[in-house]
């Protein structure tokens, strides 16, 4: 599988200018699957979140679909769904949307706007199942594992990271990928907003948490090729995962 991961700078409200870069990238890469950073349409301009915000079947996703075609596009959305906004992970393509994932982690003004997702979510294309997930969700290892136990192979992380904790990303997406032996996609955005700055560090780890590719903290488009048989090979080499009880925890048993 050939993948991008796409480090864009994100223009706050600007729906118009965020979708020509997304058009950009695209056009700069033949990866079967772009990631992209979180809320990568709109960033997070809190006063105008509603007005922002769509339903799944809106304009937004609809250019999306065009823009994939025969690709995979992944990353989060602003989601309006009856009055109430959700910050939801979409992975999609030209034939329509795949998987949703709500963000069940929201992190501090964001309790304010949104509500939190209620349950993992795995996705199963091209022959590969994702785990889906969300910035601040990386900090909360037993979602990663429940994604693991539903069948997750490779993880898509889409982040708007903070500068000033940039070795915590750096440090919690490689433990994710080595703890639960699955690829790791992470895709931060760079620039900086009203309320902070960001310095990317997007990555491509491996099962083994091998450091395939990192950007540094310019827009980038990182891209990778790699064999989806590498898990099972790690996992079969050296298998932790056949050690671990889950039905010790009961939020395993969870959504």
């Amino acid at each position: 599988m050939r993948i991008a991961v796409a480090q864009l700078d994100i223009a706050l409200g600007d729906k118009e200018a965020n979708l020509t870069k997304v058009e950009e990238a695209l056009s700069r890469t033949r990866a079967e699957l772009v990631l992209f950073p979180e809320l990568f349409t709109t960033g997070f301009d809190f006063p105008r979140l509603k007005k922002l915000a769509e339903p799944l079947n809106g304009e937004t996703v609809h250019k999306l679909c065009e823009l994939a075609g025969k690709r995979l596009i992944a990353g989060t959305l602003l989601e309006n769904d009856g009055g109430k906004l959700y910050n939801t992970f979409v992975l999609l393509s030209g034939s329509g949307v795949i998987a949703t994932y709500r963000k069940l982690h929201l992190f501090g003004e964001e309790k304010r706007y949104f509500t939190s997702g209620e349950k993992a979510v795995v996705a199963r294309a091209r022959d590969t199942t994702f785990g889906l997930a969300t910035c601040y969700d990386v900090r909360f290892p037993e979602l990663f594992r429940r994604l693991t136990l539903l069948g997750s192979e490779v993880f898509l992380l889409s982040a708007e990271f903070p500068a000033p904790r940039q070795e915590h990303f750096d440090v919690l997406v490689r433990a994710r990928a080595i703890e639960n032996q699955c690829f790791m996609l992470a895709c931060n955005r760079v620039g900086k907003d009203e309320h902070n700055s960001y310095a990317g560090g997007s990555a491509v780890i491996s099962p083994w948490g091998e450091v395939l590719a990192r950007a540094g903290s310019d827009e980038t488009l990182l891209e990778v090729e790699f064999s989806i048989e590498e898990v099972a090979r790690v996992r079969s080499s050296f298998p932790v995962l056949e050690d671990a009880h889950p039905e010790l925890f009961s939020w395993f048993e969870q959504g």
